[in-house]
């Protein structure tokens, strides 16, 4: 490529940018972050990764995340990485969900009143499965809030009758161990057997053995439990027969 097309197409992103493709302008800002084909300017670097993800552009969001994350340009803040990492995972990015589960793990960016927390808070309180989920995990880990057991069995128990898996499993950790005081047996086995149900239509035989293995740890004789195992074992004896 030569010089002068370089320009030329620089030119056009810019153009296109400046007009409002969020595209464009989520492009740029990681030309600036990087000093690619631009002078590294991490001020425009912002403003034009700010500017895609106002308008919902998911790479920019996980970008803006990155960069407070590192400190690239900036000063390192875990709070505002983990607060666009958010907004990243709420859209389905799986790299955002994996470094929010990192940081949850190592506990940083979830400080008391944190623009993450809040943001998280208002999503669950607007019904949004992962973010109910997400919400239970802190409070039963005590990450950026206080650790409570009877707030974390509330979200998670909001998330799992959305069909969450995770919150349906964490739900019967908590169960185990005695932390729940909501939550019967009887729902928990409901839950685990519809998730069974819908990984068998997925053909997905590993995760409805998971869940038959949770009915059976919380209720060993539950008649959902044995449901289920009959539902695997048809399931396994049609797939011999067409093999």
């Amino acid at each position: 490529m030569t010089e002068d097309l370089e320009k030329q197409e620089l030119q056009s992103l810019i153009e296109a940018a400046e007009k409002g493709d969020a595209g464009a302008q989520g492009r740029l800002g990681t030309l600036y972050a990087a000093g690619q084909g631009v002078p590294q300017d991490m001020d425009l670097a912002l403003t034009w990764l700010k500017r895609a993800a106002e308008k919902g552009d998911v790479d920019s969001i996980f970008n803006l995340g990155v960069i407070y994350e590192q400190g690239m340009g900036v000063a390192p803040d875990l709070e505002e990485a983990g607060f666009w990492y958010w907004q990243a995972a709420e859209r389905g990015d799986s790299g955002a969900k994996m470094k929010l589960g990192t940081m949850l793990i190592k506990g940083f960016g979830f400080g008391p009143d944190s623009s993450v927390v809040k943001a998280i808070t208002a999503s669950a309180e607007g019904g949004v499965a992962y973010a109910q989920a997400f919400l239970g995990k802190l409070y039963m880990e005590g990450a950026g809030v206080v650790a409570d057991d009877a707030l974390a069995e509330r979200w998670f128990r909001m998330a799992a009758g959305q069909g969450d898996e995770s919150s349906a499993f964490n739900l019967a950790e908590m169960m185990m161990e005695g932390k729940t005081t909501e939550t019967s047996e009887d729902e928990l086995a409901q839950w685990f057997y519809s998730l069974g149900t819908g990984f068998l239509k997925a053909a997905d035989t590993v995760k409805a053995f998971d869940c038959l293995v949770s009915i059976k740890r919380i209720a060993p004789d539950h008649f959902l439990a044995q449901r289920l195992e009959g539902d695997i074992e048809r399931q396994n004896l049609s797939r011999m027969q067409r093999d």
